[in-house]
């Protein structure tokens, strides 16, 4: 008697419908409007009721990787905040941040197109994502005795003003470091020294 193939877990089918999202986005300059619900579930090998068992439209999609993106960021930079000195946590942030973006392409690809796409609902998942990167990190110099020359205000205002830079640097740091590491290089120390301008 032959042993039945186990199923492939829901959480499977789930990252592997993000998974070819991000595939296709790679590949399409229009952005996640661009691609259809078909073209993703043909890309993984499943239907198009497979996918409504994860996700209610392509909008939701979207969400989830913002959501997995905003997560996954704040858990590294809270990583490296316990860093001995102002200059050492700002090096780590950086240095964390970027290595996961350029470990990640495809995903700030999406971050990068849908920041001003077609979907309010991803508009604006994205913008609370950032508030609250900004929040945590600010919060946390603050009780860490970090850039004790500004108020909790100021340090909000600072991360988010170095946050929005970073950012702004996405989409020229993919292009650049596909062709050249030492470019990409450049460009993140030019903006580890606006980062420091900005804590000065």
């Amino acid at each position: 008697m032959s042993e039945s193939k186990p199923k492939q877990s829901r959480k499977g089918n789930r990252e592997k419908l993000m998974n070819a999202a991000l595939d296709l986005l790679a590949e399409d300059q229009s952005g996640l409007s661009g691609i259809s619900l078909r073209r993703i579930t043909k890309a993984c090998d499943l239907s198009p009721p497979a996918f409504y068992s994860h996700f209610a439209s392509m909008e939701e999609l979207g969400l989830a990787l913002v959501n997995d993106v905003g997560s996954t960021l704040r858990a590294l930079l809270k990583g490296v905040r316990d860093a001995d000195t102002e200059a050492a946590v700002i090096a780590a942030s950086v240095e964390a941040a970027f290595s996961y973006i350029l470990g990640n392409e495809s995903l700030f690809i999406l971050i990068a197109r849908e920041r001003a796409g077609s979907s309010a609902l991803i508009r604006a998942a994205i913008r609370s994502e950032v508030r609250q990167i900004v929040e945590e990190m600010a919060s946390d110099f603050h009780e860490r005795g970090l850039f004790e020359r500004f108020s909790l205000p100021e340090k909000e205002a600072a991360v988010a003003a170095i946050v929005s830079l970073g950012l702004a640097l996405i989409p020229d740091l993919l292009d650049v470091s596909r062709n050249s590491a030492a470019d990409g290089d450049a460009l993140l120390s030019e903006f580890k020294f606006q980062v420091q301008f900005i804590l000065s």
